[in-house]
């Protein structure tokens, strides 16, 4: 999906009272793969040891993933909303 789709369709589930987020995650993602193998080598890692919870254990690179993902999604959410056509929502 090109800049402009996205954009528009964020702006048209926005006005029909539909949360973009979901949309906007799947399309952020893969921006954060080297988060997302860390994170996935961590659960394996985990899983293969005995009496190891990988939720416990592997917060911190699931953190940087999650961080990652919402770094991207946030600014393409926050630019379509009413009331941020200079740019900023308080200025």
């Amino acid at each position: 999906m090109n800049s402009e789709n996205y954009k528009t369709e964020i702006h048209n589930m926005i006005e029909n009272g539909k949360d973009p987020k979901d949309m906007v995650i799947q399309m952020c993602r893969p921006q954060c793969k080297w988060y997302d193998d860390k994170y996935d080598r961590c659960v394996k890692a985990f899983l293969s040891l005995k009496n190891a919870d990988p939720e416990k254990n592997c917060m911190y690179p699931y953190r940087d993933l999650v961080t990652c993902v919402e770094a991207c999604v946030q600014p393409k959410i926050q630019h379509a909303l009413r009331g941020n056509e200079h740019g900023s929502i308080f200025a």
